[in-house]
């Protein structure tokens, strides 16, 4: 009897939760158990600017596949018809809908940079333009998401090695020094851009040095996929582009376009 009644419950909560866009989501097609958190997450957005629309809300979600949690703010017809787009709403989250996060994912880098303003806030200091407050949310997550990137290459770079190995690994006694050596070669390519993502003319450099024994005493190596041991030599400039799409990679999102030049300033002052 309990058992029926609970299952009545849970029936009732999980009504409201739409399935109809999840036929293609593998092992939770037309579970609405699987979006029950994003489900209510939109409802309360809904809720919160309907009784104070012109209140900011800047909301990090930060769990494994918490970018499906933002995705409703991509569909242009769901924007249009929540009225999302005068929400002043900036939501960012660690990962895509379909990656797991990481330990701490970007909870920890975007505290890192809000709480060294914060106590500026009531600050008149106008020279301080490191801990400047007139950064904007945009240019916050941008700093943010960067050392996300800096602090979190070694996944990157672990994935690389799944596709990319140096050829030399099976020719040498000392193969730990081979992969220490390729792991510090690697980690001064990964995150090198300006936004802390992979500088693929610093790869394609690194790659041809490999080639041409400028970076092995003379010896010239290739890559090669750990699973095609001597097969078809790998493309690294590939190999980060598929490690890439298969790690957690932050992202953020707006109701209303002006969140995203929207100042620390701005948002704490009293009004």
């Amino acid at each position: 009897m309990f058992d029926r009644y609970y299952q009545r419950i849970n029936n009732e909560i999980l009504s409201f939760v739409a399935t109809e866009g999840s036929k293609d989501a593998g092992r939770c097609r037309n579970k609405p158990e699987c979006y029950l958190y994003a489900t209510q997450l939109r409802s309360i957005f809904c809720s919160l600017f309907q009784e104070n629309p012109k209140r900011p809300v800047i909301a990090l979600l930060n769990y494994c596949r918490s970018g499906g949690g933002i995705e409703f703010l991509r569909r242009s017809y769901t924007r249009k018809a929540l009225g999302a787009e005068k929400w002043p709403l900036y939501l960012m989250s660690s990962c895509q809908a379909s990656h797991d996060a990481l330990v701490g994912g970007l909870w920890e880098t975007w505290f890192q940079h809000l709480s060294k303003r914060i106590p500026k806030l009531m600050s008149s200091d106008a020279k301080d333009t490191v801990n400047n407050t007139n950064i904007t949310l945009g240019k916050l997550f941008f700093e943010s998401k960067k050392e996300y990137h800096i602090k979190n290459k070694y996944e990157l770079k672990d994935l690389v090695k799944t596709f990319a190995f140096p050829s030399i690994f099976g020719e040498t006694n000392n193969q730990n020094a081979v992969a220490v050596r390729y792991d510090a070669d690697l980690a001064k390519v990964i995150c090198s851009s300006s936004d802390g993502t992979p500088d693929f003319d610093l790869i394609k450099k690194m790659q041809q040095e490999y080639r041409e024994g400028k970076r092995w005493k003379g010896k010239k190596v290739k890559l090669w996929h750990p699973q095609d041991w001597r097969g078809k030599e790998v493309n690294l400039i590939e190999a980060v582009k598929n490690a890439q799409k298969r790690s957690a990679i932050p992202e953020s999102i707006m109701g209303s376009k002006d969140m995203e030049q929207a100042t620390l300033k701005d948002l704490y002052s009293e009004k």
